[in-house]
């Protein structure tokens, strides 16, 4: 499993930063199970959302969100060495990653809580756009519950090609959990898994403001 020293002071830094760029409102916390593994499934606008998901749904409740990320992020100059240490662990995209998904399973299996963008990469415009089956698939071999969660306000961070932050006030909003079909064996059927990641990006788009719902409306 990965290193997790960093998690919460890195957590505490963020909050701090979030509030001089404009604060976060998190509303829904009552829905975040205290214990037991589950996998926290929002949607991905900016690269500030990892961070602020990890303090909005982990230091707030002391638990260390494990983040699903793309392997390019570990040779990033410092935050891929902070993000190894911040209990992150990667996964190559376009594969099937199986030492990954077997690294999810056991995070989970260990009652732990791991967090995934469906969408598989960042929206340019802010709007949710098509889920894949990764985190379908995890949760129903795991049986674990999924955890929906709206990210809004992120994609006016850094609006164009600005590389500093603009202020601008930003929304996590939690829903209550819900689980899939629990399948730890056998072959998952393709209409199941497409079913399945169907429900995840309503259940995502529900808790967003409609201009960021995008066909999921």
């Amino acid at each position: 499993m990965s290193r997790t020293w960093f998690f919460n002071p890195g957590a505490t830094i963020v909050g701090w930063l979030a509030w001089l760029v404009g604060g976060v409102t998190v509303i829904g916390d009552e829905h975040l199970p205290a214990e037991g593994g589950y996998i926290m499934v929002s949607n991905h606008a900016s690269l500030a959302d990892p961070p602020i998901l990890g303090w909005a749904l982990g230091r707030r409740h002391g638990r260390v969100l494990h983040f699903m990320a793309k392997e390019e992020m570990k040779r990033w100059p410092v935050i891929g060495w902070l993000a190894q240490r911040s209990g992150v662990f990667f996964v190559r995209r376009g594969e099937g990653d199986r030492a990954s998904q077997r690294i999810a399973l056991e995070t989970l299996h260990h009652g732990e809580p791991i967090a995934i963008f469906p969408e598989g990469t960042r929206s340019r415009d802010g709007r949710l756009g098509e889920g894949k089956a990764g985190a379908t698939l995890l949760a129903m071999r795991a049986g674990v519950p999924l955890v929906p969660v709206g990210i809004a306000g992120t994609q006016r961070l850094f609006p164009g090609k600005s590389r500093l932050p603009h202020r601008t006030p930003m929304t996590v909003r939690i829903g209550p959990p819900f689980s899939l079909e629990h399948q730890p064996e056998g072959r998952l059927d393709r209409e199941a898994l497409a079913a399945g990641t169907d429900r995840i990006m309503r259940e995502i788009a529900a808790l967003l403001p409609p201009e960021q719902r995008g066909r999921w409306g």
